[in-house]
């Protein structure tokens, strides 16, 4: 049976690793060269932009748990942040990652990570759990509206043509 854990300093690799490969699949659209700036410059991001310490993201009230596999090893990890949702100042709890590694997919390890971010809002008084998931990943979507999750809003990109690296910093 596998177990949820906080993460520990010693879990940086791994969570990395499936942190980029989750990002990947979101940059599916990407160019080559958009993919691999992504792979080369998300570990320090994490870090600048999450407050990324020994004991993982520091900012918002931000939580990493790990997910462990029966021999102990690594299979997921879910990233929770606490703040005030900004339309209606109610407290919510937003899930900013939630990951299994490949080889524990389709063992309904998702549905056991989600249940503990409901566990772990209703702890921390939040009124609802919030998350974002794209679009076409259909397994998700099936899996978060069967827990009762609702779309609530649509986030749309439009490319520009020509514009696909960012210009340089001033």
């Amino acid at each position: 049976m596998p177990r949820i854990r906080p993460y520990r300093a010693s879990d940086w690799d791994a969570f990395v690793t499936l942190d980029v490969e989750t990002g990947l699949h979101t940059l599916r659209y990407a160019t080559e060269k958009e993919r691999q700036a992504f792979q080369a410059r998300w570990p320090e991001e994490l870090k600048a932009r999450f407050g990324w310490g020994p004991e993982g993201p520091t900012l918002d009230e931000a939580r990493l748990h790990v997910l462990e596999d029966d021999d102990g090893d690594y299979a997921g990890h879910l990233w929770v942040s606490f703040r005030d949702d900004p339309l209606t100042g109610l407290p919510r709890l937003w899930v900013n990652t939630m990951a299994i590694v490949p080889k524990h997919r389709s063992r309904g390890w998702g549905r056991l990570l989600v249940d503990h971010a409901e566990d772990e809002a209703r702890h921390r008084g939040a009124c609802s759990l919030g998350l974002a998931v794209d679009a076409d990943n259909v397994v998700a979507r099936k899996l978060y509206e069967e827990m009762g999750f609702q779309t609530v809003r649509l986030r749309m990109i439009k490319p520009l043509p020509g514009k696909t690296e960012r210009p340089p910093k001033s």
